[in-house]
């Protein structure tokens, strides 16, 4: 990675020519406030505060500071003021480079404290994460990877690749790979790659340490993972008498070190030894660090804890030397290694010490007077281990808890709890944060799996064994809303299954009768409002969506597709069409099956976005995207819904849907390559205090004519064919704020003799061949236009849905699956529809009248349409008859 090192201090106040011997890096500068300046093209350029500006030329700085400087976010070369920049540090410019928002990138820059932490950001941080840029929270994680991830030679961006932990896990969109390249490994959809502004160290995590050993001196315990139980820990103390085999010896000595060393957490525990006899090699430090006090290296040696064994009056190093080579864990009678696919039988093996998560698979028995000692000390040590169950038993964990387990701790999260063969209690399977080199599968046990991992990564552990990742510090959830949510307890909610194919209501009053009121639309349950309301936006009203539900399989469609489009149909769509109805423990049912096979974590039971849904239902029904969009002279990209982006565009305080759209689109220089039936737009906001907006428009109907490729287009000025576009003259305001701006042959001419617009760079378009040998065009060249059908909201973390259900303004309804409650934390959700007729008398007000209407006065539900909206539906019915 290209680093962008300080160069020797110099003022830009003056004139200073650098020296021309060696070549430096350019510096890199970020505007602090907005500016206009002379662009090296000709005419003047406007440079916005929180631009990136890398310094052209080193050599030529006028006299007042000023110099030529490339700006980042636009290619363009400006004469830049000293007065407007600071410059950045390598650190600060590689981090800043990957945060596309000004105001944002400038945030940061201007937070030295932040700035401080983030650059310390390192592989195996704690942090909180924020996985979309619409997303309102941020989640844990650990940091996998930091660097670029274009295989531009040139990028120096620095972007955080983090994998995903305990709640979070599946909520992201990658495995650690970007465009076919391999920069970290986790599960799929469990890692996410993100700049810096959607990142923050997790010091809650770091403020939590795990629990030190108990009793009165420091014990260090090793967790055994090459044979025997692959949990069983030996104990050793500072002070502890040991020996180990060294070739056909057995040196003694005194442990004066016993623990991690230093940044090797992942080697396991060492033990440093002071040696009775000069046979040792070692002084005590490890990379130029001081471990303990060794009087001279022939007297020290560095050795993992499971190559030492401690030194007790019924095992000496002669009986040692006894025997062809020394026992290597816990166990002493195993015919052969275990592991947790293979276990040890339970009558087959005996060993020294319980292992730590294991239950006790036999012991030998004690004689004589030792004896009776030993099995003093066996009773005492149950008893304690008994007392530690107890303990452990409030906990009442679950699936997808982050627990640790062992001493020092191993974390994971739970992924399976249930029984196994030969174990007589409750078993939990576990996955690893980190991969052990042995005793550990992918979710296997004994050959049937019970659920998917990376390899090495899955660890069947007892229940009871487990205890709340103590890293987090708070408790977690002890209910499970998963299994409470069958039709046993949700008898009285329960709603019928519909087989026959059933159309969406006619529109109008007389179609929404059976839909409307108490214990109407989809019963939420479980933080399922975001699928409760994308479903209801998508299928109430409409039926652009349905080709999901009736393609027929093929030989390529596997049983989860069947199910997945069948469960949707049968269980959720047409109940809701036909009795207005769908009871929780259906939508549960959907989750499930999504969960299994998109082999995506979390969809039973966490909050997830709306998007995220989509995404793995596309998937799993292996749909084709709903529209084809295009970068210029790039091959067109699928998308399911589309981001709405506003850097680098003016927008009105109040902007419509229409507008932003078309300004998202000039801006990243995007088109359609054809018409849509169906289109879903995302809005350009960050949570409920990170609205990009206070308030925005529904367009009700959204023209994309000047958007797509290959169609005819009206000149912006005197309504010929146009012939020419300039994506420059967008914000030009002499012709009218935020429209498209394409012109015939002569009209570009005129309007780019203006001094003001020399600079532009108009380009020809591209139509279609057949207008050549057509005759003269209509006067009125047709447009291709969408209509809005649904709307979905959330201004917190809840989600609701606004749909249309006729032609007029006021024809509105509203959706809430979570409206209302019968009983308390154990009870049950009642969704209600109503109507919302209210809306019509904003949707009819002009931009400015709107603009100056405070969201708290507003009538009934209309702030939640106005001001929290989130996606946006349009469908063209006319494009789905050929779709």
């Amino acid at each position: 990675m290209v680093s962008f090192l300080p160069l020797a201090s110099w003022s830009l106040p003056g004139l200073h020519l650098l020296p021309t011997t060696a070549m430096k890096p350019r510096r890199l500068f970020i505007a602090v406030k907005s500016f206009s300046g002379e662009a090296k093209a000709g005419g003047e350029a406007k440079v916005a505060k929180g631009s990136l500006l890398r310094q052209e030329d080193a050599h030529r700085i006028s006299s007042e500071g000023h110099f030529w400087a490339k700006v980042l976010d636009t290619e363009k070369v400006v004469r830049v003021p000293s007065s407007a920049i600071q410059e950045l540090t390598g650190t600060q410019a590689g981090l800043l480079e990957a945060v596309t928002n000004g105001d944002e990138r400038l945030g940061l820059f201007s937070q030295e404290r932040l700035m401080r932490k983030l650059s310390s950001l390192q592989k195996g941080d704690p942090v909180r994460v924020q996985i979309t840029s619409a997303s309102g929270q941020k989640v844990q994680g650990v940091v996998r990877y930091r660097g670029p991830i274009e295989k531009n030679k040139h990028d120096t961006s620095i972007i955080f690749g983090v994998e995903l932990v305990g709640s979070a896990t599946g909520k992201g969109f990658t495995d650690g790979s970007f465009k076919g390249q391999k920069f970290f490994s986790c599960q799929e959809n469990c890692g996410v790659f993100v700049p810096v502004n959607r990142i923050e160290p997790d010091d809650s995590a770091k403020g939590n340490p795990p629990a030190p050993p108990r009793g009165p001196a420091r014990e260090c315990t090793r967790i055994q993972l090459t044979s025997g139980d692959p949990l069983s820990s030996p104990r050793l103390e500072i002070g502890d008498r040991v020996f180990f085999k060294m070739e056909d010896s057995t040196p003694m000595g005194t442990v004066v070190y016993c623990d991690y060393l230093p940044k090797k957490i992942e080697t396991g525990v060492f033990v440093g030894i002071r040696l009775d006899k000069p046979v040792g090699s070692w002084d005590g430090h490890f990379k130029e660090r001081k471990l303990c006090h060794i009087p001279a290296p022939e007297y020290g040696i560095l050795l993992p804890i499971s190559k030492v064994q401690k030194e007790q009056s019924d095992r000496s190093p002669e009986a040692l030397d006894c025997n062809s080579s020394p026992p290597t864990s816990a166990f002493f009678d195993c015919p052969s290694p275990s592991s947790i696919r293979y276990p040890p039988k339970i009558e087959g093996c005996s060993f020294k010490e319980p292992p730590s998560l294991f239950p006790s698979f036999g012991s030998e028995k004690p004689k004589g007077r030792k004896g009776e000692e030993n099995k003093k000390e066996q009773e005492a040590g149950e008893e304690s281990e008994e007392e530690e169950d107890e303990q452990h038993d409030h906990y009442l964990l679950e699936i997808n808890s982050m627990v640790e387990v062992n001493d020092p701790p191993i974390y994971g999260v739970i992924r399976w709890i249930g029984d196994l063969p030969d174990m007589d209690e409750t078993i939990a399977g576990l996955e690893l944060e980190e991969p052990l080199s042995s005793g550990c599968t992918d979710g296997q046990y004994r050959g049937k799996r019970y659920f998917h991992c990376p390899p090495n990564k899955a660890l069947f552990v007892k229940l009871r064994r487990c205890r709340p990742d103590s890293r987090f510090g708070t408790e977690q959830n002890l209910e499970n809303p998963v299994l409470r949510c069958n039709s046993l307890d949700f008898r009285v909610y329960a709603s019928a299954k519909v087989e026959e194919d059933t159309p969406p209501p006619p529109l109008g009053d007389r179609g929404i009768e059976h839909l409307l009121g108490w214990k109407k639309g989809i019963q939420g349950h479980c933080n399922s409002c975001y699928l409760d309301a994308t479903l209801f936006c998508m299928f109430t009203f409409s039926s652009v969506l349905d080709s999901m539900l009736l393609r027929p399989a093929d030989k390529n469609d596997g049983e989860s597709y069947i199910e997945t489009r069948d469960l949707l149909r049968t269980e959720i769509v047409n109940p809701l069409r036909k009795n207005g109805y769908v009871c929780a423990t259906k939508v549960m049912a959907l989750r499930k099956v999504l969960e299994t096979a998109g082999h995506s974590s979390g969809f039973t039971s966490e909050e997830k976005d709306p998007e995220e849904f989509l995404t793995l239902l596309f998937r799993v029904l292996k749909m084709d995207p709903l529209f084809q969009i295009r970068s210029a002279g790039k091959d067109p990209h699928g998308c399911i819904f589309y981001q709405i982006f506003t850097e680098g565009h003016p927008t009105q305080a109040v902007p419509t849907v229409q507008q932003l759209l078309e300004g998202s689109l000039v801006t990243a220089d995007l088109k359609f390559t054809e018409a849509p039936s169906c289109l879903i737009l995302q809005m350009p906001r960050n949570g409920k205090n990170f609205k990009a907006f206070r308030t925005i428009q529904p367009s009700l109907e959204l023209d994309l004519t000047d958007l797509l490729e290959d169609t005819p287009r009206e000149c912006c000025i005197c309504q010929g064919l146009a012939v020419m576009e300039c994506l420059d003259c967008y914000g030009d305001h002499s012709f009218g704020f935020g429209h498209m701006k394409q012109f015939c042959k002569m009209c570009s001419q005129q309007v780019h003799k203006h001094r003001n617009r020399r600079c532009h760079q108009p380009r020809p378009l591209h139509l279609p061949e057949e207008l050549s040998h057509l005759g003269p065009l209509p006067e009125v060249i047709p447009r291709q236009t969408m209509q809005l059908f649904a709307v979905l909201c959330i201004e917190t973390s809840h989600y609701v849905s606004f749909v249309k259900y006729g032609p007029e303004r006021e024809n509105w309804m509203f959706f809430d699956s979570m409206a209302d409650r019968h009983g308390d934390e154990s009870g049950f959700n009642i969704p209600t529809v109503t109507l919302c007729p209210e809306v019509a008398k904003y949707l009819e007000m002009p931009v400015a009248a709107l603009a100056m209407e405070q969201p708290r006065d507003m009538e009934g539900v209309a702030k939640r349409l106005f001001c929290d909206a989130y996606m946006y539906m349009y469908q063209s019915k006319k494009m789905a008859l050929y779709k």
